[in-house]
C-alpha cells in the first residue's frame, strides 16, 4: 500500500520553481507518511525533486477516496501498458500540450461530453471513428503495397 503511496506521489508531480531543500523531519506529518518511501534518500534528493515530491504528497492529500482510487486504477492501468504503447501515450500527451489552449480546451470538452454519454452510445460513436480510421489505414496500407509492387516492377 505504501508503494501506492510512493506511486501516487509520483504521478501528481508538476514543475515548480527551485527552492531550498526542505529535512525530512521538517515536513508536515501528512507529508511524511506519503512520502516515507523516500526518507531514506530525502537529504540526497535535488531540492527541484524535493519541491515536486512535495507537491504530489499535497495533492495526494487534498484527494477524496475516490479521486484516489480513480487514480490508483488510472496508474494500475498506465503499468498494464506494454512500453510501446505508454511510449505511444507519451508521444500523444506531448503533441497534445504542443496545441494552442484554446484547442486544448475544446479538446477536453469534447472528452468531457463524450464521458457524459451513455456507454451505448460511446460504443456507437468508437465504432463508427474506428471503421472509418481502418478505412484509412487499410487505403494507406494498399497504397504503400501498391508503391513497393510498382518498385519491384521497376527493377
Amino acid at each position: 500500500m505504501m508503494t501506492r503511496f510512493m506511486l501516487m506521489a509520483l504521478l501528481c508531480l508538476s514543475y515548480l520553481p527551485h527552492a531550498v531543500a526542505v529535512p525530512f523531519k521538517d515536513l508536515p506529518a501528512a507529508q511524511q507518511t506519503v512520502l516515507k518511501p523516500f526518507s531514506q534518500k530525502w537529504d540526497s534528493l535535488p531540492s527541484a525533486q524535493q519541491d515536486k515530491l512535495q507537491l504530489g504528497a499535497s495533492r495526494w492529500i487534498a484527494m477524496d477516496s475516490q479521486k484516489r482510487e480513480k487514480l490508483v486504477n488510472k496508474f494500475d492501468q498506465w503499468q498494464k501498458l506494454s512500453p510501446q504503447q505508454q511510449a505511444k501515450l507519451k508521444q500523444q500527451f506531448s503533441k497534445f500540450k504542443q496545441l494552442p489552449a484554446t484547442k486544448q480546451q475544446q479538446l477536453r470538452s469534447t472528452h468531457q461530453r463524450f464521458q457524459q454519454l451513455p456507454q451505448d452510445k460511446q460504443r456507437q460513436l468508437m465504432d463508427k471513428f474506428n471503421k472509418a480510421n481502418r478505412k484509412k489505414i487499410d487505403k494507406k496500407s494498399r497504397d504503400k503495397a501498391r508503391q513497393k509492387i510498382k518498385k519491384r516492377g521497376n527493377k
